[in-house]
């Protein structure tokens, strides 16, 4: 396992005490289940208080810039990519965020899946901590997670939590996403940027957005009455074509079908 660089134990409690901590995480995935390619995206886990927020690099950016200038990046839209979660220890809520594709729209999932970790006596070095090993099942993956207790941050990327100790890597049994902490970094301020999660649905109106999209990936902009054109090459633009469109889009989705709740995979046809 490569050694990880996080801080001491002598500035461990100045950040506790601040409330205010940035934790990072690289995710190595296999996006399409089907092959053995894997990509890599870095996370960001901003802690204040009871509250954190976990998202990409881009999205925190992107939220900061929002609540600052009322002008954000955008979003990326590809599910299984973007793994957006807004937590409330004390409330204990948990709130997927999801974008619609091209429609933009914002919309949220309350997740509610209690995590019945199984802490085992073996530990681990993984860079200057000793880790302890726990084991949970969530959305139809089984799940290792290494843990440092000299880190006494009930926390962990997306939405692992309730360890009595700071998630330092986690891993599921096939191998298909692996969290890896690469820092932990104290601020001087709340750096949640928290933003409008949008609208509540539930995991069958998520389930038929998406399917909606696969079937007809520009029908929120038909029943706008709005046209869609791309460049052409030649300084102006065309009218797309819908059937090539939709192929690519169609095609994207199922090389890109694995997401890390498998139990709300969705069969796309």
């Amino acid at each position: 396992m490569r050694k990880i660089f996080i801080i001491t134990l002598c500035h461990l409690g100045i950040l506790i005490l601040s409330q205010s901590i940035r934790i990072q995480y690289e995710l190595t995935y296999r996006y399409d289940p089907t092959q053995t390619s894997t990509r890599k995206i870095n996370y960001t886990l901003d802690i204040h208080a009871h509250q954190s927020v976990f998202r990409t690099e881009m999205r925190r950016t992107s939220d900061s810039l929002l609540i600052n200038t009322g002008y954000g990046l955008g979003y990326n839209t590809n599910a299984v990519y973007e793994l957006y979660l807004s937590k409330d220890s004390d409330q204990e809520l948990y709130n997927k965020v999801f974008v619609s594709p091209l429609s933009r729209d914002r919309f949220f999932i309350k997740i509610s899946e209690k995590l019945n970790w199984n802490i085992s006596s073996h530990t681990l070095i993984i860079g200057d901590y000793t880790c302890q090993k726990a084991t949970v099942n969530y959305a139809g993956r089984n799940w290792t997670a290494w843990f440092a207790k000299d880190i006494p941050i009930s926390e962990g990327p997306y939405y692992f939590h309730g360890l009595p100790g700071l998630i330092i890597s986690i891993e599921d049994s096939d191998k298909n996403f692996n969290f890896r902490l690469t820092a932990i970094k104290k601020t001087d301020k709340n750096t949640l940027y928290r933003t409008d999660p949008g609208r509540e649905i539930s995991w069958e109106q998520y389930e038929k957005l998406l399917k909606d999209y696969f079937t007809d990936p520009l029908s929120s902009l038909k029943s706008s009455g709005k046209k869609v054109y791309t460049d052409n090459k030649s300084g102006g633009y065309q009218p797309i074509d819908n059937r090539e469109f939709t192929k690519n889009i169609q095609s994207t989705l199922l090389k890109n079908n694995n997401p890390i709740e498998l139990t709300h995979k969705i069969d796309f046809k």
